[in-house]
């Protein structure tokens, strides 16, 4: 769930003199910027640019508290001869300016840097570039202090005083806020792509387990080589033709789809290729497989959804299909979908009963079949697909088949 963004009013100092009004129509407009940015980089060099520009002066400085350690990191700067400041840490004691005013929680104003009492930090080192003036203010987030911003020499050369003071701590209060929303997001955005990254490979490795056991059952038999992933292509493409485009529904068609005969391991060799005629004790070990494929994947959470095709694929719309006899729309719609995919696989293939057939002389037995064996709705749509984009499907399939 996305955190909800910290709310917060600004409450905007109380200035004297003509440049009152421009000072706070200016802070009021950046404000109003800062709201608007969701990544961190931009939002902290816009924070200490328009911080700089507010107060007209040479060159500003955020630092951000670190997770652990809790020292000031020099995050940003801007100005003459400071940047090389960036990525300085600062410990949170009197040692320096900025340190001092993390560690009190209180604005600071130095206007003689040089005869600071802060000589061994950031102080100290700016006197060394002729920085000779600067305000620091905490930045605060439910009064825990979570950073520093300063602000160096204003271009007039005059001193800082207090109505700079609370321009900044009106400034700084908002980029806190900001800043926080903004850190939210991110760890939301990234926690969000890590839990996706991971779902996906998951998921791929599902999908290489699953080819893995459909390839060991096409093993068995030389005619059925590449079955399994056929009839996986060809079912998401009459899917997409149906008008089903959601795509976990689709991603579980296509685990039933590829699943669909993994029954057939409690199927003995001698009836599985046998070439003649099946006895009546044969037949019923073969019928077998739709409801043993069932028994041996209902236990497993992720295929639950997928068990529609792996049970149903053998009924048929005049319900004289098996293993429940369902009839009509009493049978699933992917497993309907499926019925005729497998059978126009079935046909146009080299089975150990029947020699493949044509592309029409499937399609024949297919619209023929329609109302009887087959759902109408499914072979009109089947029948919307262009016969190039059939032998298209088969094709690539054929292209990345592993040599036998």
């Amino acid at each position: 769930m996305t955190p909800e963004p910290r709310k917060h009013t600004v409450y905007l100092p109380s200035l004297s003199g003509g440049t009152a009004f421009a000072r706070l129509s200016r802070l009021y407009e950046i404000v109003r910027s800062l709201a608007s940015i969701t990544e961190l980089d931009r939002l902290l060099n816009q924070i200490v640019a328009s911080t700089a520009d507010m107060l007209e002066a040479h060159g500003a400085a955020l630092l951000l508290a670190e997770n652990e350690s809790g020292n000031l990191k020099v995050e940003v700067t801007s100005g003459r001869n400071i940047a090389h400041f960036k990525n300085s840490v600062l410990s949170v004691d009197d040692r320096s300016v900025e340190g001092r005013v993390a560690q009190i929680g209180e604005p600071c104003i130095e206007n003689l840097v040089e005869y600071s009492s802060y000589l061994f930090g950031q102080a100290g080192q700016l006197t060394e570039n002729k920085a000779r003036k600067l305000v620091c203010v905490p930045l605060k987030v439910q009064e825990r202090v979570t950073g520093v911003l300063e602000v160096l020499d204003k271009n007039s050369g005059k001193d800082f005083n207090e109505e700079d003071v609370k321009l900044l701590e009106a400034l700084a209060d908002t980029a806190s806020v900001a800043i926080e929303n903004v850190r939210l997001y991110e760890e939301e955005k990234r926690q969000a792509q890590l839990l996706t990254h991971a779902y996906e490979e998951l998921q791929n490795t599902y999908k290489a387990t699953l080819q893995a056991l459909t390839g060991l059952l096409d093993l068995r038999d030389d005619e059925t080589h590449g079955h399994s992933l056929r009839v996986v292509a060809y079912t998401l493409r009459l899917a997409q033709e149906m008008g089903i485009d959601d795509p976990e529904r689709l991603r579980n068609m296509e685990q039933g789809a590829l699943l669909h005969d993994v029954g057939k391991v409690g199927v003995a060799d001698s009836v599985l290729r046998k070439t003649a005629k099946l006895d009546d004790i044969e037949w019923m070990e073969m019928k077998g497989h739709p409801e043993l494929g069932y028994r041996m994947l209902k236990d497993i959470d992720f295929l639950k959804e997928a068990l529609t095709i792996v049970r149903y694929h053998h009924e048929r719309w005049n319900g004289s299909g098996y293993p429940k006899g369902l009839k009509g729309e009493q049978i699933p719609l992917d497993a309907r979908i499926f019925a005729v995919i497998d059978a126009f696989d079935a046909i146009t293939s080299d089975r150990p009963y029947s020699r493949a057939r044509s592309y029409e002389q499937a399609t024949e037995i297919i619209i023929r079949d329609s109302g009887v064996l087959f759902d109408p709705q499914v072979v009109e749509a089947f029948l919307r697909v262009p016969r190039d984009e059939w032998q298209e499907i088969r094709e690539q399939i054929a292209s990345t088949a592993k040599p036998r």
